[in-house]
């Protein structure tokens, strides 16, 4: 069975102990939800972004987040290279 890999344009990014971020998808919109979920329910600090194109620029967009963040990465993080 094909995915259609067009919607899978989220990911989730939770905050390690030593201050790294760990980036897991791509996946849909529903699955994305689960995974934060369960990040949420452990304490943990996470996030959910959402890959969006404009026009050539692609960027990925902070969704929603729990924990704290403080000094983290801005709502707007460029692709990873």
């Amino acid at each position: 069975m094909m995915m259609n890999v067009s919607r899978l344009k989220y990911r989730v990014e939770v905050l390690g102990d030593r201050g790294d971020i760990e980036r897991y998808g791509p996946f849909n919109e529903q699955k994305a939800r689960e995974f934060f979920e369960v990040e949420e329910s452990l304490g943990g600090t996470a996030r959910i972004v959402r890959l969006e194109e404009e026009g050539f620029r692609e960027t990925w967009r902070t969704v929603t987040e729990c924990g704290d963040w403080d000094g983290g990465p801005g709502a707007e993080a460029p692709l990873p290279q």
